[in-house]
């Protein structure tokens, strides 16, 4: 199992906003994206050209911002499952903590940030060695569960590739899942293009 997500502290309606200003000073600008247009293959994509989102309704306090999850390192220092400066910047931009986590369970591999006004407040990288996963709930191994379960955050483990709604293509070796996604209704697809030069 391996995902990454971003939960911010705010209403959907102004984490959509907050993500229109931040992408539009990168050159990206909204638009209707179609069924066609939309990636199906997982490496065919480059996010300075286009980045894709799904933003949850609020629940339990926190709006989940889930996105298409392969980038290549153009931008990023790091490969991921989520942006670390879109993190700082949606907290800065709304004034509201925002976390960000990751996880690949199979590498025994978890991190996460905290953000408030667009810095780093804390944050904590966890990896076990290889076949050694510890079942002991104390174990730092069981750190994010905490915080899971002390915010109340929904949908972990949830990715956007998994997520059905219009404007959405299948994308390889993923299934949409039906079921088992909270306020799924709610849920706003948000797709960015680069601006013509």
């Amino acid at each position: 199992m391996g995902y990454g997500l971003i939960h911010i502290k705010d209403e959907s309606e102004r984490v959509r906003e907050a993500l229109d200003v931040i992408l539009g000073e990168k050159g990206l600008s909204p638009f209707p994206i179609t069924k066609e247009e939309h990636p199906t293959k997982m490496k065919a994509f480059a996010e300075k050209k286009m980045r894709l989102f799904w933003i949850s309704t609020r629940l339990n306090g926190w709006t989940g911002l889930y996105e298409y999850r392969y980038y290549t390192n153009e931008e990023r220092k790091r490969w991921g499952y989520t942006d670390e400066r879109l993190a700082a910047s949606l907290s800065g931009n709304l004034h509201v903590p925002v976390y960000r986590m990751e996880l690949l369970d199979t590498a025994g591999f978890w991190m996460y940030n905290l953000f408030e006004e667009g810095e780093e407040k804390e944050g904590k990288v966890w990896e076990d060695p290889p076949g050694k996963l510890p079942t002991d709930s104390s174990h730092p191994r069981y750190e994010l569960n905490r915080i899971v379960e002390r915010e109340g955050f929904s949908n972990i483990g949830l990715c956007y590739e998994n997520i059905p709604g219009p404007m959405v293509a299948a994308i390889e070796n993923c299934e949409f899942w039906e079921e088992g996604i909270d306020g799924l209704d709610g849920f706003i697809h948000r797709a960015y293009r680069a601006n013509p030069a």
